[in-house]
């Protein structure tokens, strides 16, 4: 009596349904790891850029009592034409307006201590990400 060689198709119908499945899980775990680097990526650059509200207050180029109340900056919003920035004399204003951009700012200052004078200063940065905003919040004390 001879065995016959090969699968039955029960068999073939099996091992293609277990490798639909595990191929639909691996590319369900690939897909979603995308998005949420990509929400990352996006944070990332939201928190750079809060970096670089800081570090004008630090180099204290800009006036701590013009943010003592809360100053908000829109998506899309012109720091070309802002008063403020151009006093400060920050030679990349293009540059600022076109990587800002993509993010809302709120900036505001408090007075810390007066002798010697001490701002805290908050900035908190929004970005728009897949099903959302997300938001980033930077507190410092800067020394005037």
């Amino acid at each position: 009596m001879r065995h016959p060689s090969g699968f039955s198709l029960i068999e073939v119908l099996i091992a293609l349904f277990v490798v639909t499945v595990v191929s639909f899980a691996a590319v369900t775990t690939m897909v979603s790891s995308i998005r949420h680097n990509a929400d990352n990526r996006v944070r990332s650059q939201a928190v750079a850029a809060s970096e670089a509200w800081m570090d004008r207050f630090r180099s204290r180029s800009l006036p701590f009592n013009y943010f003592t109340t809360a100053r908000t900056f829109d998506y899309g919003y012109g720091y070309t034409g802002d008063p403020v920035f151009t006093a400060s004399g920050d030679p990349n204003l293009s540059e600022i307006a076109s990587e800002w951009g993509r993010f809302k700012f709120v900036v505001d200052t408090q007075l810390y201590s007066s002798a010697p004078i001490v701002w805290r200063v908050r900035v908190t940065g929004y970005f728009k990400k897949r099903g959302g905003e997300g938001h980033v919040e930077l507190v410092s004390l800067v020394r005037q």
